[in-house]
């Protein structure tokens, strides 16, 4: 499914650029942990943490990754025998060609599924699922909670695995939406599952921000008891990184169900530090009543000193006070931050990787930043 190949690569024409242009920037951006682990898994080759992949270019057939030294520094200070090439160039082939009828999504889908099941991850899987609605109402001012019976295989256990959940016809479409002819999905992340001791039949609870006149706000609500809710994609979240090491956690309303489930099942010994954003002072209330882990339960005063909460206003370059305010939570102690994980908005994200990035210098694998909304 790959070959290595060399600079003169010019034997295919590229993908018209309408078609794959916003996927590069999406994939380039964001997922070079997984375009990774396409190189490790169908090139059989292991690249170090100094080198990034990018996709170079799209071809109906396959990608073209380029991995290259990010630390330039580092580079030079090697011995010339133990550095690296500089660019290295990977083709990755399709299971299927790209035509009318097969999408560029679903052939990097697949490949994600194909290199996660081979190095033995768990990665994206399409299939179709159902839930029924027991009940709604709200955890806090701005977070509506639908109560669920859930397939049962889903995971108890693991936190931030998501859903495609497909909105239903008759909720109203906002400005979100820029055609109304296309299928309206939304990935929301189960905030916690177990099995009813008297049904013996698995539970959940899907949290939803409500901001407004907004797809999923409107489908939540409108969710009553007995309602289907039918989902297309199941998405484990990356925490694996997360079982060692001091850990810092960053979320805002999107991300806090995945980092209120982290913390009931928190199994590192070492607390994380958690940095939580919301736009009302109210919505703190999320977090007051969870259930920790017996690990986070034995720490003296962990919600008064490691949980610190950022009040998020136009008023604020809300990167900048995200950085200011790990700098104050580090700067009285001699704690250094060896893992991250978060989740914000894309604009955000992209500042604050880079922020994050140059202060701690983290390799791919151990600083997850994602983007779970991005500004219509």
């Amino acid at each position: 499914m790959s070959q290595v190949v060399d600079n003169l690569y010019t034997d295919k024409v590229p993908l018209p650029v309408a078609t794959k242009t916003k996927f590069m920037n999406h994939v380039n951006e964001e997922h070079q942990d997984e375009l990774a682990l396409f190189v490790e898994a169908f090139a059989d080759t292991k690249l170090s943490n100094e080198m990034a992949v990018v996709v170079a270019e799209v071809y109906s057939d396959g990608l073209l990754l380029e991995a290259s030294v990010q630390n330039v520094g580092l580079l030079l200070n090697l011995e010339a025998d133990a550095r690296p090439d500089a660019v290295s160039q990977f083709f990755i082939e399709f299971e299927n060609v790209i035509d009318e009828t097969i999408t560029l999504k679903s052939q990097y889908i697949n490949l994600l599924q194909v290199a996660s099941k081979k190095l033995g991850k768990q990665a994206i899987k399409q299939q179709e699922r159902h839930f029924t609605v027991i009940d709604g109402y709200y955890a806090s001012p701005n977070m509506f909670r639908l109560v669920v019976a859930a397939p049962a295989d889903t995971p108890l256990n693991h936190a931030g695995y998501a859903y495609l959940f497909e909105m239903n016809a008759d909720v109203s479409i906002s400005h979100e939406s820029t055609n109304a002819s296309e299928k309206l999905q939304r990935y929301y992340t189960l905030r916690k599952a177990w099995q009813d001791a008297e049904t013996q039949q698995i539970q959940g609870w899907v949290d939803t921000y409500i901001h407004g006149d907004t797809p999923g706000g409107n489908w939540a609500r409108a969710a009553l008891a007995g309602t289907q809710l039918k989902s297309v994609r199941d998405y484990p979240e990356k925490i694996a990184h997360l079982n060692d090491g001091q850990c810092l956690l960053i979320c805002d309303e999107t991300s806090i169900p995945t980092v209120a489930n982290l913390l009931e099942n928190w199994q590192n010994p070492i607390a994380p530090i958690v940095i939580v954003v919301t736009c009302d002072v109210a919505d703190r209330v999320y977090l007051q009543d969870i259930e920790f882990s017996q690990t986070l339960a034995q720490i003296d005063n962990f919600k008064q000193h490691n949980i610190v909460h950022i009040l998020n206003t136009p008023a604020i370059n809300l990167p900048d006070t995200i950085i200011s305010t790990i700098d104050s939570c580090l700067e009285a102690t001699s704690i250094h931050i060896d893992k991250i994980w978060g989740a914000i908005s894309a604009a955000d994200a992209k500042v604050l990787r880079r922020q994050l990035k140059a202060q701690f210098d983290l390799s791919r694998q151990d600083m997850v930043m994602k983007v779970y909304w991005r500004a219509s």
